[in-house]
């Protein structure tokens, strides 16, 4: 008996559930967050990331960020354009009611200028209680700051935590609590002078760069303008140096003078300032007040070299005298007839005596 079996459907497959995909909202986040800190969005760039189908889908999805805090639209030369924030930070921002949100992005649109107290009156138009209420609970939540003002200081200036106050703020980085930090000028000026005087001077010992021919020279005028040693002039009486050790400063030849920019670098160079930024704009102020001081020489426009000291001129100071030179000997007529024997002789010459201070 033949049996007919029917053909039974085979049992339907179970389909694997789509994998979980990130909402467009956060892959566009995620994209904008691979740039680097600070970077500004334009439509052209969301457009090149290729995650919405369409204009109005991409404006839905920006709008979306706004929203949750996310993002912050900005203007740019009239063009719309967008910045991101972390997500910590809209965290925060969401956190807050909307008296708060809005003192924030009042202060968030002057960035490091800050904004006055008053200013935030004016444009908020809330009492004083429940603005200075906002500006506190802002502070805790350590989104804003409160700055002095150097040129004001009875002005509470807020900007926002992270951001680093401008130099109309806080006075540069010369100033402290609105006051000059004498010590740190002293202390960068004493290794400006002697950066540029290492790349402008040589110190050499006293007395290298005189050149007795010169001297020598000198004597021979005077003892042949002279027709008697009585009428020669006085001779200065030999002084022994004081510091054998002394030295004095001389050019350098062939000298790259330095600039505001190079000794700039050489101050970030030797790390001797921490916790502050200086602008080449910072050490050009420096440099000049250094000039009216005394201490540096301003070559050209953008170049300089110390100032030396008297102690360190070459001139006829007191530890230079030279006694080869100053020696009477020098302007003596009779040199030619004194020797170790007859009747001129060092032993017997009263103006030899009298430069030495025997008689």
């Amino acid at each position: 008996m033949a049996s007919a079996s029917a053909d039974s459907p085979a049992p339907a497959r179970e389909e694997s559930p789509a994998p979980e995909t990130l909402d467009k909202k956060d892959i566009l986040y995620n994209k904008c967050a691979q740039a680097p800190d600070g970077t500004v969005f334009y439509q052209r760039d969301f457009v090149n990331m290729h995650v919405a189908e369409n204009t109005t889908a991409l404006m839905r999805l920006l709008q979306e960020l706004v929203d949750s805090h996310l993002m912050k639209t900005m203007m740019w030369e009239n063009q719309p354009c967008w910045k991101l924030r972390s997500r910590d930070e809209a965290a925060k921002l969401r956190a807050i009611n909307a008296d708060e949100r809005h003192i924030y992005h009042l202060i968030d649109e002057v960035q490091n200028a800050g904004i006055w107290i008053r200013a935030l009156r004016q444009r908020t138009g809330l009492t004083q209680m429940v603005l200075t209420k906002c500006l506190k609970s802002l502070e805790t939540k350590a989104l804003i700051q409160c700055v002095m003002n150097v040129k004001n200081p009875s002005r509470k200036m807020y900007l926002l935590k992270h951001l680093e106050p401008s130099a109309e703020i806080v006075g540069g980085p010369w100033q402290t609590d609105g006051d000059y930090d004498i010590g740190l000028i002293e202390v960068i000026s004493n290794v400006v002078v002697r950066y540029v005087e290492h790349e402008t001077w040589i110190r050499v010992p006293v007395g290298m760069n005189n050149t007795r021919e010169a001297a020598v020279a000198k004597k021979k005028a005077q003892v042949q303008a002279t027709r008697d040693i009585e009428d020669a002039p006085a001779v200065q009486p030999f002084r022994p140096p004081l510091n054998r050790n002394r030295t004095t400063l001389l050019p350098r030849s062939n000298v790259n003078l330095p600039t505001c920019t190079s000794i700039l670098q050489h101050v970030l160079d030797i790390g001797i300032i921490k916790g502050k930024v200086i602008r080449e704009s910072d050490m050009e102020q420096l440099l000049e007040m250094m000039v009216l001081d005394g201490r540096l020489e301003k070559i050209t426009p953008s170049t300089y070299r110390t100032v030396r000291d008297a102690k360190d001129a070459d001139d006829d100071t007191e530890g230079s005298w030279n006694g080869f030179v100053d020696a009477p000997c020098g302007t003596c007529p009779v040199f030619e007839l004194c020797g170790d024997e007859g009747d001129i002789t060092a032993r017997t010459c009263v103006y030899f005596a009298e430069w030495l201070g025997t008689e």
